[in-house]
């Protein structure tokens, strides 16, 4: 399958991995992009959009990036803050005072977007509740944490997009996938959307679902865990139009790899005339707000206001003040302030790599040693 897409010459060993991802099987299609001050060093695709390999992947085809989504909501929050709509360290009560409720009083914006509030399930299996911002927000805000607020980190897979949503749609009186749109999107010409309109579906890919091994002995699940996993089968609905349209910020968006790539870069660059977010923003965003064993996920980690924070060093690189988010199957986009570089991977097939996705960690890791 050819390889398509622009790669600066030093770069030449990713193209030939990424050919090398797509002779081998391991994708059907997908797209890696690496910018700089918006701009683009590596721009790459291949590959199909639908499983039967009718139709190629173009620069412009959009891939659900499942929890890739939560990065692009934390900026958005991020925006809220630096224009004094949100602080990280009121209350989530003060803006949402229904959210005060059983012992949800304490708990503030920081504690929210880092996975510490405790509500991380829902009570619903039906999917047309996903699609409903109030019910969501309503049961959300009902609901009784299942354990101390502030206390421990445990991943609020879906929850999350719900929760952030409300919080942006208090303080501005617009959905977040449309103050994202408007006062992000738009502006930048960035190719990603959380709410996807109807005149752009025509770019989807169709989602692969993860392959399960019937044999695999599957690990026992706590009860914090059971309750995360609660809701509708996804996978299933991840492919409709229902689903592409709706706004949920932590799972559907819909984007390009190109579209990711120069955002994050448009975050990190050190060109002030280019820049989304100030400086003292973006420090106050990626501050370290819990580190441990999270409760839902299961391994150590660090949290920003929304962002997985690299401490470990591997999934976005060496470089450990690297911040971003990745999502379920295999995509992922994160900013490298040192290096003032936005890196995004999205793909089709969708593999079962929880810690990291073997794909997007070879083609990073490849990256940064072209670059050193």
């Amino acid at each position: 399958m050819e390889v398509k897409g622009q790669c600066e010459e030093q770069f030449e060993p990713v193209k030939e991995l990424f050919k090398n991802l797509h002779s081998s099987g391991q994708e059907c299609g997908s797209a890696f992009s690496v910018y700089k001050d918006g701009r683009p060093i590596i721009d790459l695709w291949s590959g199909y959009v639908d499983v039967n390999k009718t139709k190629t992947w173009k620069k412009n085809t959009l891939a659900t990036v499942w929890s890739t989504t939560k990065g692009v909501a934390a900026l958005t929050c991020a925006l809220a803050v630096e224009r004094g709509l949100l602080d990280y360290d009121e209350k989530v009560s003060y803006y949402w005072p229904e959210f005060s409720s059983n012992g949800k009083e304490n708990i503030t914006v920081a504690m929210l977007l880092s996975h510490q509030a405790g509500i991380c399930g829902t009570e619903t299996k039906n999917i047309d509740d996903y699609y409903n911002q109030e019910l969501m927000a309503s049961k959300l805000a009902s609901m009784t944490p299942i354990w101390k607020p502030g206390s421990e980190s445990g991943y609020h897979s879906m929850t999350f997009g719900w929760l952030v949503s409300e919080l942006i749609l208090r303080v501005t009186g617009k959905t977040l996938g449309n103050y994202y749109r408007e006062e992000i999107a738009n502006l930048a010409d960035i190719d990603f959307y959380i709410g996807l309109p109807e005149e752009e579906d025509h770019r989807a890919a169709e989602m692969i679902p993860i392959v399960r091994d019937a044999h695999q002995q599957r690990p026992k699940k706590t009860e914090i865990q059971k309750a995360s996993d609660h809701g509708p089968n996804l996978a299933v609905a991840q492919n409709t139009r229902a689903w592409r349209e709706a706004e949920i910020a932590s799972a559907n968006g819909q984007g390009s790899a190109s579209g990711l790539a120069k955002l994050y870069s448009l975050v990190v660059t050190s060109d002030s005339s280019l820049k989304i977010l100030k400086n003292e923003t973006i420090s106050k965003m990626t501050l370290s707000q819990i580190q441990g064993r999270d409760l839902v996920l299961g391994v150590v980690t660090r949290w920003g206001a929304g962002f997985v924070m690299n401490m470990h060093k591997i999934i976005y690189g060496p470089e450990e003040n690297t911040f971003g988010h990745s999502g379920y199957g295999g995509s992922c986009a994160f900013g490298d302030p040192k290096n003032n570089l936005g890196i995004a991977y999205v793909m089709n097939k969708m593999e079962n790599n929880f810690a990291a996705d073997s794909r997007s960690v070879a083609l990073i890791n490849a990256t940064y040693n072209c670059l050193n």
